[in-house]
């Protein structure tokens, strides 16, 4: 009885550490989004460096959500694009905003546009495992 309460106590310390490990790491990328935006808003940062930064912190979200979706992706019978959406969307729109307005230039915005495509990459890299597994169990690309 003794071993089974510990595996129970166990698995609950566990489970809460999981839960809120994520929760935590998302609420970091979400601080930081905030910092980034007061930053270029202050004009501390460029229209370039605010952009290219939001680039990399659209890969962290990507790969948070990915790792704590991946499971109930993997699982549900239908494909639900919420919990996987394309990241470089409004990416893309923001970067051609800023440079018909001309805070980028042509350089910046070719810049921008190749770290776009790394971004998209990363997340087809993704719906390609989750596609894989799916097939695995049956499941309907």
């Amino acid at each position: 009885m003794k071993i089974f309460l510990w595996f129970a106590i166990l698995f609950l310390l566990g489970s809460i550490g999981c839960t809120n490990s994520g929760n935590t790491r998302m609420k970091g990328v979400a601080v930081r989004e905030s910092k980034l935006r007061e930053s270029w808003q202050h004009n501390q940062l460029s229209t370039y460096e605010y952009l290219s930064a939001s680039i990399d912190l659209a890969h962290d979200k990507s790969v948070i959500r990915f790792d704590r979706h991946k499971a109930l992706l993997t699982r549900y019978p239908k494909w639900v694009p919420g919990f996987h959406s394309r990241p470089d969307t409004k990416l893309r729109n923001s970067i051609a905003e800023a440079y018909a307005m001309g805070r980028i230039g042509d350089s910046e915005y070719e810049s921008l546009m190749a770290q776009i495509s790394v971004l998209l990459d990363r997340w087809g890299d993704q719906r390609r495992i989750l596609t894989k597994e799916r097939f695995k169990l049956g499941y309907p690309r």
